[in-house]
């Protein structure tokens, strides 16, 4: 029984080595993907929708694992701006992400930016829902920040850079204000806004900017995971 089973192994295989050796190795691999592409195609034919569902699987998986990410990444980054609010002892910490809006007649799209993150110490109210879906054609601080990266000084400083962010910020009771951009590997990721709402406070620019520096670098590490499931 075994030798009957060798001597036809030894036969298949003499005769895989004959065509081998009649229409040579590249020949025969062009003859099996063009077999697979033949297959493929008529499969399709056969069941157009198959591929169609398979993708909307796939669609669904992707957008479940990215939501997933999204939530466990929001905690994480919530815990980190606690953090800073109480080691840098300020009043409240905003993070703007940068997206796009519509797209105007022109084709180009509307560059905007959402506050997706607050946190606030017990005395100091929300204001969040004030930088929501923000032009930023509209604020001429955020073309200051892309240029600088960092700015920080009394609310009175910020009116001659942009009058409308300064009537904003100084109408929810913010006395000193400091800003980054959080930068990520392609692009601008984020603003970052930090309010002081006691000047008697010591605020030293130096040091807020190298609080800021250190937070925003693992904040943007944060945000860019998600690019990975896109």
């Amino acid at each position: 029984m075994n030798l009957d089973s060798t001597e036809k192994g030894l036969g298949i295989f003499d005769r895989v080595l004959g065509m081998v050796e009649k229409y040579k190795i590249k020949t025969i691999l062009k003859g099996i993907v063009i077999t697979l592409l033949i297959a493929g195609t008529i499969g399709f034919i056969n069941n157009p929708t198959f591929i169609f569902e398979k993708y909307k699987e796939w669609e669904d998986t992707q957008h479940k694992e990215q939501l997933e990410m999204r939530l466990q990444n929001t905690n994480k980054i919530n815990h980190l701006l606690d953090k800073a609010l109480y080691k840098m002892d300020v009043d409240r910490i905003i993070l703007l992400e940068c997206h796009n809006g519509n797209v105007g007649i022109g084709g180009l799209p509307f560059a905007k930016a959402t506050a997706t993150f607050e946190v606030l110490n017990e005395d100091t109210y929300p204001v969040a829902q004030q930088y929501q879906g923000v032009n930023l054609s509209l604020m001429p601080f955020a073309s200051y920040l892309f240029e600088k990266g960092y700015w920080c000084g009394n609310t009175e400083d910020l009116k001659r850079i942009d009058k409308s962010l300064y009537h904003k910020i100084a109408g929810n009771g913010t006395e000193h204000f400091a800003a980054c951009v959080i930068e990520g590997v392609d692009a601008p990721l984020a603003f970052m806004f930090v309010s002081f709402n006691h000047l008697e406070k010591n605020h030293d620019c130096t040091i807020i900017r190298e609080n800021l520096r250190h937070l925003s670098l693992e904040i943007a590490l944060l945000l860019e995971l998600g690019k990975n499931y896109k």
